[in-house]
């Protein structure tokens, strides 16, 4: 793997993107956006903003560092009157954490045309066109391929919103979601290939876009669907026009990132007609064929290990408890940067009620394994609390390839499955590691041949020369 793989290969959070767009009326109420925001939380924690039409129709933002509630208080954002509003919460993958990162990007032409973008997702020769721009003159503010992508639409802005953005799909190879507005118009967009996720949905005259359909429900918002890989869907002049996946030059293969269905969606999420929830409980159900130890009790980590866990249960007829209490005001190990913060952070984030677990043979239950921070630091608490043995079981298989798709898993020495078997379960102070496996995952969608699974078989959907690209973004 080359050096600059590694540079990015730390493991990271999706972004998320939201917009609405009020088809007449009153202007858009601003706290409908915000909440969208909040339910995408956990997507990313490192930023958020909002770009809408302001005054005359010039669009703005309002963004910065920090969680929902901290960059948008209750009292600091009621002002706004506009009909257009996207916005974004950020956890970085290509380019850093920079200020000048956050989005939306908000863009401006010498002819007074003006777009703002906020994207989920990378592309895959980000860097080599920023290369090309800036050998033209152009200039860039940020590292992020944001940018990039607003200025591969802004090159054919002179046709109109919509049709730019039917040049970029059919012009730009990535993974990603986005949605842009002119201030009159906002489209919702989605790549050729489907990785990243994009639904839309309906509450009265009132159209949104989210990456996930907890934010649609938040805002009291029916959904439609899904925006279909390589769709733009634009909302227009009090209409909706789709514009078809078919009027793309390729015919490209749908690859959701099963890892949505993992880790990164929320359990009432769904996704293409799919609970999250019942997913993962589906996984856990088929992971039960692995139970060879003698298991007395269920126990799953919160709240990643829940649903898992309780198909596991049911399907081996064995009791479940929740023996383990989740500090909610405490972040997701898996995307802290640094390894001091994840071990401080593992320590804080649990406690344990002892008098379930003493005595008994424990099947602790969770969704992914990574450096092993977590489970190593909840088997050496159920076992100082008198637990007789404790066997891992984790609802996704190892991670053994880099991911090229925007979500930056660490394939180095970090990855604790980069042992063997025997010793994992040591370095881990566990009984046994057991892993579910690919078959599981797919067995428990309902259309197996429309997911990238890569990074757990390094059967990747593209070319090699994509993946390369991709590294490189």
């Amino acid at each position: 793997m080359s050096e600059e793989v590694k540079k990015i290969a730390s493991p990271k959070d999706h972004c998320g993107v939201f917009a609405a767009h009020k088809f007449g009326g009153d202007p858009l109420d601003p706290g409908k956006v915000i909440s969208g925001l909040s339910s995408l939380q956990h997507r990313g924690q490192e930023s958020a903003g909002i770009a809408f039409p302001e005054g005359a129709g010039n669009l703005t933002s309002f963004k910065g560092k920090g969680l929902v509630s901290q960059v948008f208080p209750g009292h600091k954002f009621p002002y706004v009157k506009a009909r257009n509003m996207i916005g974004h919460v950020r956890y970085s993958t290509a380019g850093g954490g920079d200020i000048s990162n956050v989005q939306p990007l908000v863009a401006n032409s010498t002819e007074g045309y003006q777009i703002a973008l906020a994207h989920n997702g990378n592309l895959f020769d980000g860097n080599c066109r920023r290369s090309q721009l800036m050998d033209k003159g152009h200039i860039f503010h940020t590292t992020s391929d944001t940018e990039v992508l607003l200025a591969a639409l802004f090159n054919h802005c002179h046709l109109g919103l919509k049709e730019a953005v039917h040049r970029v799909l059919g012009e730009l190879d990535g993974a990603y979601a986005a949605v842009v507005t002119d201030g009159k118009e906002v489209i919702g967009f989605r790549d050729r290939y489907g990785f990243r996720p994009l639904l839309w949905g309906k509450n009265g005259d009132i159209c949104f876009f989210a990456s996930e359909s907890c934010a649609l429900d938040t805002a009291g918002a029916d959904i439609v669907g899904d925006v279909a890989p390589g769709e733009a869907v634009i909302l227009s002049r009090g209409k909706v026009k789709r514009q078809a996946k078919n009027s793309l030059p390729i015919n490209c293969p749908r690859s959701f990132c099963i890892f949505e269905f993992v880790y990164f969606a929320r359990p009432d999420s769904v996704f293409d007609g799919e609970n999250v929830h019942l997913v993962r409980k589906k996984i856990g159900e088929k992971m039960a064929s692995l139970l060879h130890p003698r298991v007395d009790l269920v126990v799953p980590v919160p709240e990643s290990g829940m649903s898992a866990a309780l198909g596991f249960a049911e399907a081996s007829g064995l009791p479940m408890e929740k023996a383990i209490h989740h500090n909610p005001y405490w972040k997701r190990t898996f995307i802290e940067p640094e390894s001091g913060q994840r071990e401080i952070l593992a320590r804080l984030k649990y406690s344990l009620v002892t008098s379930l677990v003493k005595g008994k043979t424990i099947g602790l239950v969770d969704d992914s394994l990574v450096r092993g921070t977590t489970a190593r630091h909840l088997t050496s608490m159920l076992k100082k609390a008198g637990a007789r043995e404790v066997h891992l079981f984790i609802s996704s298989p190892p991670f053994r390839y880099p991911c090229y798709y925007g979500i930056d898993i660490p394939v180095s020495s970090q990855l604790a499955v980069h042992k063997s078997s025997g010793s994992l379960a040591g370095e881990l102070k566990a009984d046994s590691v057991n892993f579910a496996r690919v078959k599981d995952l797919l067995g428990a969608v309902a259309k197996p041949g429309e997911y990238c699974h890569a990074c757990f078989t390094g059967k990747y959907p593209l070319t090699a020369e994509n993946c390369t690209k991709s590294a490189r973004t």
